[in-house]
């Protein structure tokens, strides 16, 4: 049976870079603040309003399939994420597909916001054990900027817009891919983070801040402990730890509650925001083109959002 391996990380991220400053022009808010209570210096947007989520999810898709060589026709499936989609349906993994020219590749998303990636990554992985599928593209892409009330501080700071995507593919390696995952969700807690559907008066993201920040440093702590415990590891094994970068304090307190030195955990939150789906994506890049992430390591990928649900998986890089 053949493993599931991340074998190429692409990202696409606006040229427009909006610090805190900046956004003091607009918003009532300074530097100062958002930095105590986020630690986000500044984050990417995408000022083109021709350019669709859509185009950006392509972007990243196409970043990750020209660095691993392989061609579009050989993707078997595409499966995508986001909170700011250009349509209720089609599926983004459908219009990506089509941008790509995937056309042997099935395409679905997965709506979960901030907490894409676990079981989006959970659902490759397994597909590409079972012999289904070889190789699947997992696409995170947000135009966060255009969901946000630009008139709440509390929130509109926090957000960022970008695309990350994995190839997942199989390999007969011993020592990388898919190790275990645990994925949870609580229906009851909705409405501490939601978006109403397009079209309603109040179609803003809205979220219960101090709620959230409670939830995701109780949970992600939880949530990866039960991922090693179904791997037989322990705390000490994780060599990098990879969360949905929502802000400092959130990963500053998750780290301390699994005993985590720093430098195990991976921050990139101040230099992007927080780009949801993407996140997860867009850390593994930096962190692979810093030579943090390096081959063998074993790393704790967590993220929490809207459901709320929450998922970790731990992977051999």
């Amino acid at each position: 049976m053949s493993n599931a391996v991340i074998t190429s990380v692409g990202v696409y991220l606006p040229e427009f870079v909006a610090t805190n400053d900046e956004l003091s022009k607009t918003v009532d808010t300074n530097d100062e603040w958002i930095k105590s209570h986020t630690g986000i210096c500044e984050r990417r947007l995408v000022k083109d309003d021709a350019l669709t989520t859509a185009d950006i999810g392509f972007f990243a898709a196409k970043n990750a399939l020209e660095k691993s060589g392989i061609s579009a026709l050989e993707i078997d499936g595409i499966i995508a994420g986001t909170m700011s989609p250009d349509k209720t349906f089609p599926a983004l993994s459908c219009t990506i597909q089509a941008k790509l020219g995937c056309e042997q590749a099935f395409a679905f998303d997965i709506t979960a916001a901030c907490g894409f990636i676990p079981p989006a990554l959970n659902t490759a992985s397994l597909m590409i054990k079972a012999g289904q599928a070889k190789h699947i593209l997992i696409v995170g892409a947000e135009i966060c900027s255009r969901i946000v009330d630009w008139s709440d501080r509390n929130t509109c700071v926090l957000f960022g817009d970008g695309a990350g995507a994995l190839l997942v593919s199989a390999d007969d390696s011993t020592t990388r891919g898919f190790v275990s995952s645990a994925l949870s969700a609580n229906g009851n807690l909705a409405n501490i983070l939601y978006l109403n559907t397009l079209g309603k008066q109040d179609s803003f993201l809205r979220m219960e801040g101090t709620a959230v920040y409670k939830l995701a440093v109780t949970e992600l702590g939880n949530i990866t402990q039960k991922a090693l415990e179904r791997a037989g590891l322990s705390l000490s094994d994780i060599d990098l730890f990879v969360p949905h970068q929502a802000n400092t304090r959130i990963i500053q307190s998750v780290g301390k509650r699994l005993g985590l030195p720093a430098e195990k955990v991976f921050v990139n939150v101040d230099r992007y925001g927080n780009t949801s789906s993407a996140s997860i994506p867009i850390a593994l890049y930096e962190a692979e083109k810093a030579g943090v992430l390096k081959r063998g390591m074993l790393v704790a990928l967590a993220a929490i959002g809207g459901g709320m649900n929450w998922g970790c998986v731990l992977i051999r890089w």
